[in-house]
């Protein structure tokens, strides 16, 4: 049975011990496992401030992650929000989604929990997605499921046996307050006039929240910005800083091993220094203040 040791101040900054084996990092260099000579494996849970608040110790096989509930059990299309995957040993896990369409915002994984923020686009199929979950020590996998994009109430949309669920290109009928709104392939959508905020990726994501938005995507942004470019919308402050959109994509390290797991860091992509396209990548654990507009 695995031991937990609140440390509170005690362990320090987590520095694995010196018959360590084996040890593995997160994205900030802080050691989350490690393994020694015994096959012992140690996970530990720190602290934005590289405070060690706890270690689990155990056999390889008990230290596996483990999930034992998923909610919400069923999301809806073109909805963004925050899955709770409940469990065991989920510290530094990463996930995976089935469906490359579900885009997953930055999370920090706890020793039983992982709450991870998904938009999921309003032309996302209904069915079953897999999600798979990654630790340095193994795997798991688990489901959720998709439901089919609605319009103007909560029941379905009624459709003609084998037909595919339409998604209204055009601009959206009406916008909040400070936003106008831009047809997109993908779908209308609304985006706020001007930068309305400027900070770390996570403060960007929480301020969106707080208005029922979210960040841009990728694709709503270079739209919305080739729009402002032919003087279609007047949207300010399009080109000449870069700004947080909600597109987010893994970059592999030189040099980092990619066993275990560890597929490379998380990045936000950012656009708008020069242009419509170019685009910047910035890991998320890092604290830069971006400036940035919310999308609805």
């Amino acid at each position: 049975m695995a031991t937990v040791l609140l440390a509170l101040g005690v362990l320090g900054g987590g520095m694995p011990a010196a018959d360590a084996k084996e040890s593995f990092h997160d994205e900030a260099g802080r050691v989350i496992y490690t393994i020694d000579d015994d096959g012992i494996v140690s996970m530990f849970e720190n602290s934005p401030t590289d405070l060690t608040l706890s270690v689990t110790r155990g056999t390889s096989e008990k230290m596996q992650p483990r999930i034992t509930s998923v909610s919400p059990e069923s999301i809806l299309a073109g909805t963004t929000t925050v899955l709770k995957l409940q469990g065991e040993n989920l510290i530094g896990a990463t996930v995976k989604m089935s469906l490359p369409g579900v885009e997953v915002k930055p999370y920090t994984g706890k020793p039983r929990l992982l709450d991870i923020p998904l938009y999921v686009p309003g032309n996302t199929p209904a069915g079953e997605v897999t999600v798979e979950v990654t630790t340095p020590i193994g795997s798991t996998k688990t489901t959720f499921k998709v439901s089919e994009f609605q319009i103007g109430g909560s029941a379905p949309v009624r459709r003609d046996a084998g037909d595919r669920q339409a998604v209204s290109t055009a601009v959206p009928v009406s916008c909040p307050e400070g936003m106008v709104g831009v047809a997109a392939e993908r779908g209308g959508f609304c985006i706020e006039i001007n930068q309305t905020f400027s900070g770390d990726v996570r403060k960007a994501e929480k301020i969106c929240a707080a208005e029922r938005k979210r960040l841009c995507t990728v694709s709503e942004w270079r739209t919305a910005c080739e729009e402002t470019s032919a003087g279609k919308i007047p949207l300010k402050n399009m080109i000449g800083d870069w700004e947080w959109t909600g597109t987010q994509a893994i970059r592999e390290v030189p040099g980092q091993a990619t066993e275990y797991g560890a597929t490379g860091d998380l990045n936000a992509v950012l656009l708008g220094q020069s242009d419509c396209t170019t685009t910047r990548h910035l890991q998320t654990w890092r604290t830069e203040s971006i400036a940035g507009r919310c999308c609805k």
